[in-house]
């Protein structure tokens, strides 16, 4: 009897209480293609290259790059965050990656790699805003503190942006150029998947996160006007 109850004991201490699901998704843009953006380095072209590529909207069949979708929402307020460090690296006078996302009370790690000098500036309302002349191989570090969507300029290089988004907690994702996303070990439950991209803008969307696979996808057919980014 005793090893009935003991091995039943031990049954129930290894079973996960909650069963998690998986969120999965794409996003496409099937609307007007704008024209490509290119930008001119003048001066800079012997460490730059003549022209550098935008980066503001990367497609591939339709399938769209560098897209941000986390969970929020009052359920979401649950959910655990882990924060870590991340890395943005200005390297051949872009930055890389030129989306960076991050769980808040992440360290924000910026690195060069550029052999001539750079002035990183950050446009935040929560964070403290960075404005730092770097150096040839200088790094930098700061806690992002607060969730939100903050914009990275050069002071010295007009054409070099990117943009670090700050969530809420661990749950979020960026599409890679298959436009795909997915989001594991999430708790059964009703949520908000936040969206937001460069171009696109945001989106809100309620969704249930189930014991097996939620597959939510979306397909924008115009770019966000200034106003709703």
């Amino acid at each position: 009897m005793f090893k009935i109850i003991f091995a039943l004991f031990s049954a129930l201490a290894l079973a996960s209480p909650i069963q998690a699901g998986t969120l999965k998704g794409e996003v496409k843009y099937t609307g007007k293609i704008p024209d490509p953006v290119v930008h001119q380095t003048g001066k800079f072209k012997k460490v730059c290259g003549p022209e550098i590529q935008g980066e503001s909207l990367i497609l591939e069949n339709q399938k769209v790059k560098n897209v941000v979708v986390w969970l929020d929402g009052k359920m979401a307020k649950k959910l655990k965050n882990k924060p870590g460090t991340y890395s943005i690296n200005q390297k051949n006078c872009t930055y890389s990656p030129h989306v960076l996302a991050m769980p808040k009370g992440s360290e924000l790690q910026i690195l060069t790699s550029d052999p001539i000098n750079h002035n990183i500036h950050t446009y935040s309302f929560d964070n403290d805003p960075i404005n730092i002349m770097f150096l040839p191989g200088q790094d930098y570090s700061q806690e992002m503190e607060e969730p939100e969507v903050v914009k990275v300029s050069c002071d010295l290089h007009g054409w070099m942006e990117a943009y670090i988004v700050v969530t809420p907690n661990s749950y979020f994702a960026v599409t890679g150029n298959d436009g795909a996303f997915e989001i594991k070990d999430v708790p059964p439950g009703k949520y908000t998947l936040r969206l937001w991209h460069e171009e696109l803008g945001e989106e809100f969307r309620k969704i249930e996160i189930g014991k097996n696979v939620t597959q939510v996808n979306f397909n924008f057919t115009e770019l966000a006007t200034p106003e709703s980014q």
